[in-house]
């Protein structure tokens, strides 16, 4: 768990971990130099959870490969302090990674408001498997949901990217799927909780250049990426530029997005449909409910 000031939400996120009914597990609690109540919180349950602080903040990536470096787990689980584990998510988990020798896993969640009311199924659709094309035309992996083998992150010097601000867990998870057989279970194994103090939109200028990023690296190291996943690139490559116009039109520069969407036009006729409607005065509150509308 890394936390920054994350005390509104703090006691029902250790308490998923603590009702599971796997009772294996220790939380590697990463303080990531919060100045709320979070640390009395988190110093409050006792052995089974393992504080950690840093006295000045550092971006996500970075904070969770350091939380990384104090596990002893053969196994890794993630879970923001806003957010919930259903109880059986670490036991059904470990079964799927023990009877397949899976590398990693990850299932389906659910989004929840800042009261915990339900607001809808965010469910996996891919199946078990070589699934890196199948990531590159639909991503469907919830960082809470995800479980990953220790002991393969440190034969092969992985961990999250200190450099990104919005994907380091697109970046690693991406690397493994482009060489290792993935786990999916169709349940719902956590809930994402949806509130004014998350930080996802406030990210959308990087999201382009850093998932391009990844995906440019694997393919550059592993060539036959591009033949293999030919139309599947095709079509990753121009979900970037979509994001890269959402961000555009939430500044308010339409001719910007209108130019970032226009080459990618013929690719879905979504995007087709966007470009048109940049061309209409619409006011920026409109197309902010279009194209973030859950």
């Amino acid at each position: 768990m890394n936390c920054f000031n994350g005390e509104e939400f703090l006691v029902e996120a250790i308490n998923s971990v603590f009702n599971q009914t796997y009772t294996d597990w220790e939380i590697i609690f990463f303080d990531n130099a919060s100045t709320d109540g979070s640390r009395e919180i988190a110093k409050s349950y006792g052995s089974k959870l393992k504080y950690y602080r840093i006295n000045e903040t550092v971006p996500l990536g970075e904070a969770r490969s350091k939380a990384i470096m104090h596990a002893s787990g053969k196994y890794l689980a993630f879970l923001d302090c806003d957010d919930l584990y259903e109880n059986s998510k670490l036991a059904k988990q470990v079964k799927m990674m023990d009877d397949n020798s899976f590398v990693m896993s990850y299932g389906s969640a659910g989004e929840i408001d800042k009261d915990g009311l339900f607001i809808r199924d965010c469910l996996a659709v891919n199946s078990s498997g070589n699934i890196f094309g199948k990531l590159l035309l639909n991503y469907d992996i919830n960082m809470q949901s995800v479980m990953l083998l220790r002991s393969y992150l440190l034969e092969n010097d992985l961990s999250f990217s200190k450099n990104f601000q919005y994907g380091p867990d697109y970046d690693l998870f991406m690397q493994i799927a482009s060489t290792e057989k993935i786990g999916v279970l169709h349940e719902i194994v956590g809930w994402i909780r949806i509130h004014r103090g998350a930080l996802t939109r406030k990210k959308l200028y990087c999201v382009r250049d850093e998932l391009k990023s990844t995906i440019d690296r694997l393919t550059l190291r592993s060539p036959s990426l591009k033949i293999q996943y030919q139309r599947e690139l095709k079509s990753a490559y121009a979900k970037f530029e979509f994001y890269h116009t959402r961000y555009l039109i939430s500044q308010g520069d339409n001719s910007a997005a209108r130019a970032t969407i226009k080459p990618v036009i013929k690719t879905r006729w979504e995007y087709f449909l966007l470009y048109l409607l940049l061309l209409l005065p619409l006011p920026r509150s409109t197309f902010m409910r279009l194209i973030f509308k859950r």
